[in-house]
C-alpha cells in the first residue's frame, strides 16, 4: 500500500494532547530587534477587533472537529499595543474555555493592564530576553533589558506563569548558561531556540556545531527551579532515550500560526503559506500539512528512527532549499540513528500495522457504542 495513502488516513485520525495556535494581532512593534524574522515580512493592516473574534471563533470551531481545545499564543508584532487585548483574552477564555498565552517584548506591560489580563483569564506570559544587559540591548535596543526584567518580576508577584524566551546565537552563547542559572528562582520556564536564518536573522552567525552540543548535552542534564526546553528540535537526537521522550518540530503537527492577514503556516518563521483563517479544515487535512504531520520527509531526516521525536526543523530545511528536506544540523549519524533502505521499509511496514490496530480498536469502540471512538 503507499505511503501517501497511509499517511492520508493517518492525518485523519491524529487527535493530538496538546493544540496550541500562534496569532498574530499586528505588525506593528515598539523594538527593532536584530534577529527579528519577521523584519522583511510586508507591513500588514492590523485587524479590528471583530475580525480578530471571528477568527478565534473559526480556531475553536476547527479544535471541536478535532477533539481538542486549542491554547492561542496572541503574538505579534507587541500584542500590548492593542487597545482590545483584554477583550480578546476573555474572548478565548471565559467564551471558549480556552488558555491563553501572551508573547510580549516586556517593555510596555504596566501592572494596571497586567491587572486587567489576570481578571480576564491570562495566566501564562512569555517574555523574549537574549541574555544579560550587554547582550539582550545589543539586539533589542538601549534599556529593553532593564523594562523587560522589571516586568517578569512584576508579573510573578501577580501569579503569573512566565517563560522566558532566547534566541541563541554566537553572540550570546558564551553567557546562555550563567545567565539562565541567575534567573532560576523565579521557577520559569526557559525556551530556548537558534536562531532561524531568515529575515534580519540571517545577517547573525549561529552556533558552531560543537556549541550545539554543548547547549544539548546542558538543558538534558539541567536540573534546577526552572524548566529549559530546546524548542529547537534536533538537540534531541543527542541523546536518543531522550529524544524518544520529545514530541518534537510542532508546526504542522499540533500547531500552526494565522498571520496579521488571515494567511496560515505551519510556524510563522516557516514562511510557507499553507492556507487561510476562513478554511481551516482544508487546511488541516491538505497535502502539505499532512506530510509535515507524519514526517515524509526526504533526506537525513527521512531515514532517521528519531523522526517521529524531532523531524528536524523545517525552518532551516526550507532555508536549504526543501521544506521536507534534511535539517543536517542534528546528531543522527553520530548516534547511529539513521536506517537502511531495508530497515525503512520495515519501519513503513510497522506504521500500516499500527494504523490497522487503531482503526480495529475504533470499530470495536463504535460496536460497543463508546465515546471514545471518536478520540482514536
Amino acid at each position: 500500500m503507499p505511503s501517501a495513502s497511509l499517511d492520508a488516513r493517518l492525518a485523519k485520525a491524529i487527535v493530538p494532547d496538546y493544540f496550541s495556535v500562534q496569532m498574530h494581532l499586528l505588525h506593528a512593534c515598539n523594538l527593532t530587534c536584530a534577529h527579528c524574522y519577521d523584519s522583511a515580512h510586508p507591513s500588514l493592516v492590523m485587524p479590528p477587533t471583530a475580525e480578530i473574534l471571528r477568527r478565534i471563533d473559526n480556531i475553536y470551531a476547527l479544535g471541536h472537529q478535532l477533539g481538542v481545545v486549542p491554547d492561542i499564543h496572541l503574538s505579534g508584532g507587541e500584542p500590548t499595543l492593542r487597545r482590545d487585548l483584554v477583550q480578546l483574552v476573555a474572548h478565548i477564555v471565559q467564551t471558549h474555555e480556552g488558555d491563553a498565552l501572551l508573547f510580549t517584548n516586556g517593555t510596555r506591560l504596566s501592572r494596571a493592564l497586567a491587572q486587567q489580563l489576570w481578571d480576564a483569564g491570562l495566566r501564562f506570559v512569555q517574555i523574549s530576553l537574549e541574555g544579560p544587559q550587554p547582550q539582550n540591548d545589543a539586539v533589542r535596543g538601549d534599556g529593553a533589558f532593564a523594562k523587560a526584567l522589571a516586568t517578569l518580576h512584576m508579573l510573578a508577584e501577580l501569579g503569573f506563569r512566565l517563560t522566558v524566551s532566547i534566541t541563541v546565537t554566537a553572540r550570546n552563547f558564551p553567557s546562555l548558561f550563567d545567565f539562565v542559572a541567575s534567573l532560576d528562582a523565579l521557577a520559569l520556564h526557559f525556551h530556548i531556540r537558534e536562531v532561524f536564518a531568515v529575515g534580519a536573522g540571517a545577517d547573525l552567525q549561529a552556533i558552531t556545531p560543537q556549541q550545539r552540543r554543548q547547549l544539548a548535552d546542558w538543558a538534558i542534564a539541567w536540573q534546577g527551579q526552572s524548566t529549559v526546553g530546546v524548542e529547537d528540535p534536533v538537540h534531541c537526537s543527542a541523546a536518543p532515550a531522550y529524544a524518544r521522550t520529545q514530541a518534537g518540530c510542532v508546526a504542522g503537527r499540533n500547531h500552526f500560526c494565522v498571520d496579521v492577514d488571515g494567511a496560515v503556516y505551519p510556524c510563522r518563521p516557516l514562511g510557507y503559506r499553507v492556507g487561510h483563517i476562513d478554511d481551516l479544515p482544508a487546511m488541516w487535512h491538505g497535502d502539505v500539512m499532512t506530510r509535515l504531520r507524519h514526517r515524509q520527509l526526504n533526506g537525513q531526516c527521512g531515514q532517521c528512527q528519531l523522526r517521529h521525536n524531532c523531524g528536524g526543523c523545517r525552518v532551516h530545511a526550507l532555508a536549504a532549499g526543501d521544506l521536507f528536506g534534511a535539517d543536517t544540523r542534528c546528531f543522527a549519524a553520530e548516534t547511529g540513528q539513521l536506517m537502511t533502505p531495508l530497515q525503512t521499509r520495515v519501519f513503513r511496514a510497522s506504521q500500516e500495522l499500527g494504523w490497522r490496530l487503531t482503526q480495529a480498536r475504533r470499530t470495536l469502540a463504535m460496536l460497543r457504542g463508546s465515546d471514545d471512538a471518536t478520540r482514536l
